[in-house]
C-alpha cells in the first residue's frame, strides 16, 4: 500500500509499523466480509453449472425417446458372416431374408511397363485421364472427372508423374510398385472408387496410355479389371459398384465379404428390444442423477446445520419440482394402452427418484398390444411424456429460462461486490496514508520530547554533581 514513510517509529522507538497493521486489519473487515461474500456466490455459480450439466443430460436422454424413430432401433443376424456383415437404420423392417453373393465388387488396376528406378527418365507432354463407364463394350467418359497433367523437364520422372497425378486431388490414385524384376519400378493407377462405374482410360503421354475398349493395345496393363457386386436378395438380382450396398434394402446396410454363390445365407432384421430398454434406463438415469444432486445443493442438515449451496434459491427447487409434475402425471388420452410410467414398471420412490421393475419393462416391450414408444413421443394428438420433459427443460434451459435469468443475478451480484471492493480499496489507501501521516508526526514529537528529556536529565546530573563536589 503506498506510504510515504516505511520505517515508522524508528526516531520514538514505538511499534508504529504494528501499530498501523493492525489498524488496517480492523479498516478492511468490510473488504473481507465482501470477499467472503463473493466465494459464496462462486460456490453458487459453480453449483448452479452442474444442475445446468444435468439438465442438458436429462434433455439429450429424453430427445432420443421424444420420438418413434427413437424407438425403431434394429439388429440384424447374418448367417454365414464370411459372406457379409449388416447393419440396419431406424427405417428398417422386422423381416427375414435370403441372400445370394454371385461377385464382390473390384477396383480396376493398371500398371505400366517397369523402369530402372522410380526416378528414370519419362516423356514428356501432357496425359490425359478420364474416368467414366464401362460396360463391358463401350466406355463413356464422365466430363465432370476427365483431368490433363503436364509432365516437362522439371518432372519427367516416374516420381513426378507420380506426385502431378495425386496432386490433382481427383478421383484418382498413382503409386510406384517395385515387383522386383530388372526394370522394378511400375507405375499404378487406381480409381477411387470400385465397379463398371468407375474405369480409367489414359492418353497423350508415351508409356502411359490404355483404352478399355482395346485393352492390349495400350502400353499400360490392367492388371485387375473393374467388376460390379452381385446380389441376389430374395430372388432379384441386384448389381451395385461397392461391396457396400445401403439401397437394396430400406435402412439396411450390406458389406460383402465374399462369395456364396449358389448357396444363399441367410439375414434377419429384428427390432433390438436390449437397446430400446438402455434408451429408457439412461433417461430414467439422468433424471435420478438431476433429482439427486438438486437435493443435495438444496438441502439442510437439521443436525448439523450445514446447508447446501443452493438451499436458499427456490427457483432451483422449483425445476425438480416441474420435473416430477409431468413424470408422475398422466397423458391426456391413452396410447396404445397406456398413460403413465408406472404402466411400464416405472414409480417413483420416497426420495423422489424413479425406480424400474426390469420385469414389468420386459413384459411391456415385449408385448404388441403396448406402445412404449408412444408413452415416450406421444402422437398427433397427445404430447407424449418425453417430449413434454425435452420441452419444459429446453423452456428452463433457454434465454430467459431459470436457469439464465439465476446465473445472471448471481453474475451481477458478484460483479456489484467486485465494485464496493474496488471503491473500498480507493479508501484503504487513504486511510493508511493518514495513519502513516499521523503516526510519522508523533514519532517525530516523541523523539523530540526524548531528546529534550536526555539533555535535561544530563544537565540536572552534572548540576547534582557540582553540587556534591563543592
Amino acid at each position: 500500500m503506498a506510504g510515504t514513510i516505511t520505517s515508522a517509529g524508528l526516531g520514538s522507538g514505538l511499534a508504529v509499523e504494528s501499530i498501523i497493521s493492525q489498524l488496517m486489519q480492523l479498516e478492511r473487515q468490510p473488504i473481507t466480509q465482501l470477499q467472503s461474500r463473493i466465494t459464496t456466490v462462486d460456490a453458487r455459480l459453480s453449483a448452479l453449472g452442474r444442475v445446468k450439466s444435468a439438465m442438458s443430460a436429462l434433455q439429450t436422454a429424453a430427445n432420443d425417446i421424444k420420438t418413434a424413430a427413437g424407438f425403431s432401433v434394429f439388429k440384424t443376424a447374418v448367417g454365414d458372416s464370411k459372406v457379409l456383415t449388416a447393419s440396419a437404420g431406424s427405417t428398417a423392417n422386422v423381416a427375414n431374408h435370403s441372400v445370394e453373393v454371385k461377385s464382390l465388387a473390384a477396383t480396376q488396376k493398371l500398371a505400366a511397363q517397369g523402369l530402372a528406378s522410380s526416378t528414370s527418365t519419362i516423356a514428356t507432354g501432357t496425359l490425359t485421364l478420364e474416368l467414366g463407364n464401362f460396360d463391358g463394350a463401350t466406355f463413356t467418359a464422365d466430363p465432370d472427372r476427365t483431368y490433363t497433367v503436364t509432365i516437362g523437364t522439371g518432372n519427367n520422372t516416374l516420381e513426378g508423374l507420380r506426385d502431378a497425378i495425386n496432386d490433382l486431388d481427383a478421383d484418382v490414385t498413382a503409386s510406384i510398385v517395385n515387383d522386383g524384376s530388372a526394370n522394378p519400378a511400375r507405375l499404378v493407377l487406381s480409381p477411387k472408387g470400385s465397379g463398371s462405374a468407375n474405369v480409367i482410360r489414359t492418353s497423350g503421354l508415351t508409356g502411359f496410355d490404355f483404352n478399355p475398349e482395346a485393352p492390349l493395345a495400350g502400353a499400360m496393363e490392367q492388371t485387375v479389371a473393374a467388376k460390379d457386386a452381385v446380389v441376389v436378395v430374395d430372388g432379384i438380382t441386384v448389381t451395385k459398384s461397392s461391396n457396400t450396398i445401403t439401397d437394396a434394402l430400406e435402412g439396411v446396410t450390406l458389406n460383402l465379404v465374399g462369395s456364396n454363390e449358389g448357396a444363399p445365407t441367410t439375414l434377419d432384421v429384428s427390432q433390438d428390444v436390449d437397446a430400446v430398454k438402455g434408451k429408457i434406463e439412461a433417461f430414467v438415469n439422468a433424471f435420478n442423477e438431476l433429482n439427486t444432486l438438486i437435493r443435495s445443493e438444496t438441502s439442510f442438515n437439521t443436525d448439523t446445520g450445514v446447508a447446501g449451496t443452493l438451499n436458499a434459491d427456490s427457483s432451483v427447487r422449483s425445476i425438480r419440482d416441474q420435473l416430477r409434475q409431468i413424470a408422475s402425471s398422466d397423458l391426456d388420452a391413452a396410447v396404445g394402452g397406456l398413460t403413465r410410467l408406472s404402466d411400464i414398471g416405472i414409480s417413483f420412490n420416497v426420495e423422489g427418484a424413479l425406480t424400474i421393475d426390469s420385469t414389468a419393462l420386459d413384459e411391456a416391450l415385449a408385448d404388441p398390444a403396448k406402445n412404449v414408444a408412444g408413452l415416450f413421443a406421444g402422437n398427433s394428438s397427445v404430447s407424449g411424456l418425453a417430449v413434454q420433459i425435452s420441452d419444459r427443460l429446453g423452456s428452463l434451459l433457454g434465454v430467459g429460462g431459470t436457469i439464465a435469468s439465476r446465473t445472471d443475478s448471481y453474475t451481477q451480484t458478484k460483479e456489484g461486490f467486485g465494485d464496493r471492493i474496488e471503491q473500498l480499496e480507493l479508501r484503504m489507501t487513504a486511510i493508511e496514508e493518514r495513519y502513516r501521516r499521523q503516526y510519522a508526526a508523533l514519532d517525530t514529537l516523541v523523539a523530540s520530547m526524548n531528546t529534550t528529556g536526555n539533555f535535561l536529565s544530563q544537565q540536572l546530573l552534572s548540576l547534582q554533581n557540582l553540587t556534591s563536589n563543592g
